[in-house]
């Protein structure tokens, strides 16, 4: 902790502003994506239409992904944040101020866009905006306030109705989560009062020729990269969106008990993540993004066949640890796959074909849970998860034998501390 700080003081003005502005954007956003499919449950849809409006934020990030990796490149990151982060915010409050399906779905789909915008953009504001030494520590430290923010943002969301009800005359379900959800978008669009205060830095001179970078492409190697992630994005779409409705209908918890479970979520994910680096020195980047893989399966499944709700709740939080852990590994294991000038347009091509199937997925699991019951989304999502373990395998066991990955002790060291 102590050297988080001193790393914190020693960053620039800039660095400093966008960690603690993008914390409360984290913050507004956990509670926004708590309240909002439980607010369209309110309004009396069905777990089919709440899967098509709830995956309008993976189909934001799919539209984006690619052409931001262009457009970064020839704006000023602040501009685009700011630019960004209004508009997300006032399209936000457009859909939660509309009532008709199509006008919800919209309004979702171009505030997803722009928040997708605003998520590309940290990566390339923090590398203009720090020197290589403080890289680990700045990424690791954003890592962790987020984490942070979101702990605290469900914490907050699952007592914000309960507040609103205790504190206004308003005992209206839908109005209540209406409130809830505008006092999210508000801490979404607070941080650009501090982010006008970040000064401009240059940016590069380069510019990306768009088709000649499609050209150049290895994309044999990116074919191998997206593959497993997109089975990855099937399964997980199929289940993880509808945690909080699975839990209110199934156990009946309220939505104070749901943000708390949500909270401790957010504590087991940073556990893990501060663990990844102990076993990172004893083993290689693709044999544990294998093992916690295979390991969440078993508690995947659990989670929709188990009645008991503290053996619900406990696979749900090891799970969720299990796939973050090996979700920076992931990335890092991905970026060393391909030259070093192929990152960029690599990443966002492996960011758009997952949120695109994560959108399609979602779709599917509203479908199967509305017409059947929430048990097949189980059962289909570990099978994607064992799908993406095979294909890694097959794709990438002789680099493994060939080339040990395990990181330097050193980086590991300064990682954890």
């Amino acid at each position: 902790m102590r050297t988080y700080l001193q790393s914190f003081q020693n960053f620039s003005h800039n660095v400093k502003i966008f960690l603690l502005g993008n914390a409360l954007v984290s913050m507004g956003v956990a509670i926004y994506g708590l309240l909002f499919n439980l607010y369209l449950k309110h309004m009396g849809l069905g777990e089919a239409m709440i899967g098509n409006l709830i995956s309008t934020t993976s189909l934001g990030i799919a539209f984006m992904a690619i052409p931001a990796a262009f457009i970064i490149e020839r704006f000023h990151v602040k501009h685009l944040v700011i630019f960004a982060m209004t508009l997300s915010s006032l399209f936000y409050g457009a859909q939660v101020l509309s009532h008709s399906v199509e006008l919800l779905f919209n309004f979702g789909l171009i505030a997803s866009m722009f928040m997708a915008l605003f998520n590309i953009t940290i990566a390339p504001f923090y590398l203009r905006n720090s020197t290589p030494q403080e890289r680990i520590q700045l990424f690791t430290l954003n890592s962790c306030l987020g984490i942070l923010a979101q702990f605290i943002g469900y914490l907050m969301g699952g007592y914000i109705p309960s507040l609103v009800r205790g504190m206004t005359s308003f005992q209206d379900e839908v109005t209540v989560f209406k409130i809830g959800l505008m006092f999210s978008i508000a801490l979404i669009f607070i941080p650009n009062l501090m982010f006008l205060k970040i000064t401009k830095v240059e940016i590069p001179k380069a510019r990306i020729d768009v088709f000649q970078s499609l050209r150049d492409q290895d994309w044999s190697i990116i074919g191998k990269l997206t593959l497993p992630k997109l089975c990855f994005a099937f399964g997980a779409g199929l289940v993880i969106p509808f945690m909080n409705i699975y839990l209110k209908e199934k156990f009946s918890l309220s939505t104070n008990e749901i943000g708390l479970a949500f909270s401790l979520l957010q504590f087991f994910i940073f556990v893990g993540i501060f663990i990844t680096p102990w076993f990172m020195k004893r083993t290689t980047q693709l044999r544990f993004i294998l093992l916690t893989s295979l390991i969440s399966i078993p508690f995947m499944i659990s989670m929709g066949v188990v009645g008991n709700l503290g053996m619900v709740l406990s696979c749900f939080f090891v799970r969720g640890m299990l796939m973050n852990m090996s979700s920076p590994i992931t990335s890092m294991f991905e970026m060393e796959k391909v030259k070093e000038k192929e990152c960029v347009f690599a990443s966002a091509m492996i960011l758009f074909s997952y949120h695109l199937v994560y959108t399609i997925s979602t779709r599917i699991g509203g479908y199967i849970i509305e017409k059947f019951s929430f048990v097949p989304t189980f059962y289909l999502s570990a099978l994607s998860y064992i799908t993406a373990v095979v294909l890694y395998y097959k794709f990438f066991k002789l680099d493994d034998v060939t080339n040990d990955q395990r990181l330097p002790h050193e980086d590991l060291t300064e990682i954890a501390s």
